[in-house]
């Protein structure tokens, strides 16, 4: 009989048990596991960046900045509830113009960080699900009337 495999055994479980106790949130790609909703969640993501794009110049890009882009969107869940706690979404855009007076190239590149108006507690399938419909940008987010529309022209002036 091996004395030291259950006291190792254990010894393992305690050590393993805070840490999945500490880090409680992943990134939506990460959950249920890593790279889990790899596919998925690039998908949703493209859906929503080609509604961006096909609105953006009769909305967004009719101010001052004629060229603002989708960058990224990350989402973290709550890994214990299966929840979706918090999605950004990033935006950036350019202005460049001749100086008349003397001759210099003056930039200006504002970003935007925007906040998909979530309800607390979103379940990820209610989530995915509601993001997967026919028109992501302008559907209604799980458990609100608020879309990422919404979201979005309370964001980007």
């Amino acid at each position: 009989m091996n004395v030291f495999a259950l006291p190792f055994g254990l010894f393992c479980a305690l050590l393993a048990a805070p840490s999945a106790q500490a880090f409680p949130y992943v990134d939506l790609i990460d959950y249920p596991h890593k790279e889990a909703n790899w596919d998925r969640f690039f998908a949703l993501e493209g859906r929503l960046q080609h509604g961006f794009d096909a609105i953006c110049g009769d909305t967004f890009c009719e101010g001052e900045y004629s060229d603002i882009r989708a960058l990224r969107l990350r989402c973290s869940v709550d890994a214990v509830r299966g929840t979706v706690h918090e999605c950004l979404w990033a935006f950036a855009a350019s202005d460049l113009e001749v100086s008349r007076n003397d001759g210099t190239v003056v930039a200006r590149q504002p970003t935007w960080l925007c906040r998909l108006p979530l309800e607390p507690s979103t379940p990820v399938e209610a989530f995915h699900t509601a993001l997967a419909a026919r028109n992501p940008l302008h559907d209604p987010l799980p458990g609100t009337s608020r879309s990422t529309y919404d979201g979005l022209t309370e964001c980007i002036h």
